[in-house]
């Protein structure tokens, strides 16, 4: 009997035994679905879900939905989130860098009633952080029913 064929032959057994073994322990892990991916952040106490970019401890998603102003709101309240509010130099500046030339909506809105903008957390539209001269203060329509459709971007 060839004592280096059956001792090869256990080997191949034993290995494929414990191979098994660790695919059936870690199967589970390895493929199970997850709704919601995180990753680490500049502060690995803080995590934004998967695909948003962090920033001074809020996370941003540019949508690659086009909707109206008013359905891209709607969206965001659906996701746990609302517009950017645009209201430091340092968020304008980063929302910049991320949005490049394209247009996006942001949370706000014109309240004809007061003739003024507001975001959409209720407070007042100073213009002081965002440089856009679109912004009019005789706008025919409000804000929330014009049809234009783009993308937007969701804070949390």
């Amino acid at each position: 009997m060839n004592w280096h064929m059956i001792i090869s032959g256990l080997i191949v057994v034993v290995l494929k035994i414990v191979g098994m073994t660790f695919f059936l322990l870690y199967f589970p892990q390895i493929f199970a679905k997850s709704n919601v991916g995180f990753i680490p952040t500049e502060n690995y106490r803080t995590a934004c879900p998967r695909g948003w970019d962090f920033n001074q401890e809020r996370c941003f998603l540019l949508s690659t939905s086009e909707l109206s102003w008013k359905k891209s709101r709607d969206f965001c309240e659906t996701e746990g989130s609302t517009l950017a509010i645009v209201n430091t130099p340092e968020k304008l500046k980063f929302l910049q860098s991320i949005t490049g030339a394209e247009k996006y909506f942001i949370g706000l809105l014109y309240q004809h009633a007061e003739k003024r903008w507001r975001w959409i957390n209720n407070s007042i539209f100073t213009g002081k952080y965002v440089n856009a001269p679109h912004f009019s203060k005789d706008l025919d329509l409000p804000q929330e029913i014009r049809p234009e459709i783009l993308g937007f971007v969701l804070e949390e």
